[in-house]
């Protein structure tokens, strides 16, 4: 998956969401901050941008939490009622309270994103891209916050969404959704189950990253 830099009208949100490629991402949000003005009236590149780091903030880049959630924020003024720059929004607050010293302010600032996130799948519960968010902060949280089963019911969900699509699906979101639920397996000590999904992830997508972590893991 690539991106041009650093035109952002080029960049398509489909290829944006599930893009967590570290030096791809950087440099999308240097070149473009640096060479494109941004005003409160770009509703659309403050979103690309948020996501942008949002994506690098799951990579744990340093300050980037703070970044997304400076862009989601704003977008989210001019635009409450986009439910997935909520779910974004919601993202990077758990992940500003993630890497906070303080343990008081590190829960509640993590439960305040949960909630973002909840209410914006409650608002639109077949959104393959929020499903996504919730999916991927759910597995990444520590097990304190009980998420782990919230992760997995999504990922199967989005298995459905995405089995009934009539549109396109990126593969490589595909891939990530049948890999992560064979992860599931492999934890239980289901390895049939597990391979199962393996292969559909392979099949997706094999040169992704999901598709050679799934090769890996027959």
């Amino acid at each position: 998956m690539s991106i041009s830099v650093p035109c952002y009208a080029e960049i398509e949100l489909q290829q944006l969401y599930g893009l967590r490629e570290k030096e791809t991402l950087q440099d999308f949000v240097q070149k473009t901050e640096k060479e494109v003005g941004i005003t409160s009236s770009d509703i659309q590149k403050l979103k690309i941008l948020g996501i942008a780091y949002h994506n690098l903030a799951t990579l744990k880049v340093k300050d980037t939490p703070r970044k997304a959630a400076a862009y989601l924020q704003e977008v989210y003024s001019l635009s409450p009622n986009d439910d997935e720059v909520q779910a974004y929004l919601g993202s990077a607050t758990t992940m500003i309270g993630r890497d906070s010293w303080n343990v008081l302010t590190k829960i509640g600032t993590v439960n305040k994103g949960i909630k973002m996130i909840d209410d914006a799948v409650v608002m639109m519960p077949d959104s393959i891209v929020i499903r996504m968010v919730r999916a991927n902060n759910s597995l990444d949280l520590p097990d304190i916050f009980k998420r782990k089963e919230i992760a997995r019911k999504d990922f199967q969900h989005l298995e459905m969404l995405v089995t009934k699509s009539s549109s396109d699906i990126e593969p490589d979101i595909k891939a990530e959704i049948f890999y992560q639920l064979g992860m599931f397996y492999r934890r239980e000590n289901n390895d049939s189950m597990a391979k199962e999904y393996f292969k559909k992830a392979i099949n997706a997508s094999p040169d992704s990253q999901w598709g050679k972590k799934s090769e890996g893991s027959l």
